[in-house]
């Protein structure tokens, strides 16, 4: 039986340490924007700063230095889709912060790809700022052909600019891990719209054809309709600032509806960026196992707290980490405890 596990750590690191082949069964990741508004990477103490722990670990990563150089080198030299895409990018973009970012990202995808089940699923969540160039990225790992959606989450907020459209919307790259007919995918559904209830009502509509291959006029069956196929546009409204854990944060909404259309009970969900936690809160709300993974001792303690007032001292698992808070930045020995 799969075990709840909360790391405490570079997920790169994490993922290859600890993560074994294809033993995932849904991925849903919603890293740092590279949007440069530092909010969308930084906690804050409780005194009001930032978290020095999570500057440590971001200031330098949209950074083109030694260490992006290095990390460029090693997927280069790697060959296949994925260096093939960044010698381009490095061709488009040149040694820019822009290319630092996407050589953060793409030994992640690569692991996170490692992990997942043949009949898993990966969503990636991130802004217009990148996404165009993740998708090619993704494109390049998992193969274009395994593309399945782009998802627009849209939603309202309080109006900035004068100049511009308003920005009110994320982008979900949906993808499979493989073509193979066994991935879970359960169909939801949406509300009829008005004028198809004012004809039809929630009768189930079915249309047929006469010999020439006209379609007749639509009928009625005694049946219910569940409602319409779910498209790819998703209105779900923000957290409110107000309530927010942390600026970033995601309703639980929008994971229940990924979770629920791409997994089942039983399987294994990850989060390679879990930040406050609401992935790992739903995951056990709808009984998936789950992975949570994230680099500061804030998110994890936020995270480990949510799980308490929600469920208290129902849900089991354990917490894995490299480093503490107490190390100060030495090396310390993994820590694991039971909680629950």
């Amino acid at each position: 039986m799969p075990e709840n596990v909360l790391y405490y750590g570079d997920n790169l690191d994490i993922l290859r340490r600890y993560v074994q082949d294809e033993s995932v069964d849904l991925v849903y990741l919603d890293p740092p924007f590279k949007s440069n508004q530092d909010y969308n990477v930084l906690f804050v103490e409780q005194n009001g700063s930032r978290s020095r722990a999570q500057i440590r670990a971001f200031e330098d990563t949209w950074r083109w230095d030694l260490g992006a150089a290095e990390a460029y080198e090693q997927i280069a030299e790697a060959g296949g889709g994925p260096a093939e895409a960044m010698v381009a990018f490095r061709k488009l973009l040149g040694q820019s912060d822009m290319l630092a970012y996407l050589v953060m990202m793409a030994p992640r995808l690569i692991e996170l790809r490692r992990v997942l089940t043949p009949t898993g699923s990966i969503y990636l969540h991130c802004d217009p700022t990148a996404s165009h160039y993740l998708k090619l990225l993704m494109d390049s790992i998992f193969g274009p052909h395994n593309f399945l959606n782009e998802i627009i989450w849209h939603y309202r907020k309080w109006p900035a600019g004068k100049y511009t459209f308003q920005r009110n919307h994320d982008v979900i790259f949906f993808y499979a891990r493989s073509m193979n007919r066994r991935r879970a995918f359960n169909q939801l559904y949406m509300a009829r719209a008005a004028s198809t209830l004012r004809r039809f009502g929630t009768a189930r509509i079915k249309s047929s054809f006469d010999e020439s291959g006209r379609r007749l006029p639509s009928q009625t069956e005694s049946r219910p309709s569940k409602g319409v196929r779910q498209d790819d546009v998703w209105d779900i409204g923000r957290v409110p600032p107000v309530k927010q854990l942390f600026p970033t944060q995601k309703p639980e909404p929008l994971l229940q509806r990924i979770l629920k259309a791409s997994s089942n009970g039983g399987d294994v969900v990850l989060d390679p960026f879990c930040g406050c936690g609401t992935t790992i809160v739903v995951a056990q709300a709808l009984q998936r196992h789950w992975i949570g993974i994230d680099i500061t001792h804030l998110a994890v303690t936020l995270t480990q707290r949510r799980l308490c007032d929600v469920f208290g001292d129902v849900v089991k698992y354990r917490v894995v980490g490299g480093r503490t808070p107490e190390s100060l930045g030495r090396e310390a020995e993994p820590a694991v405890c039971s909680v629950g």
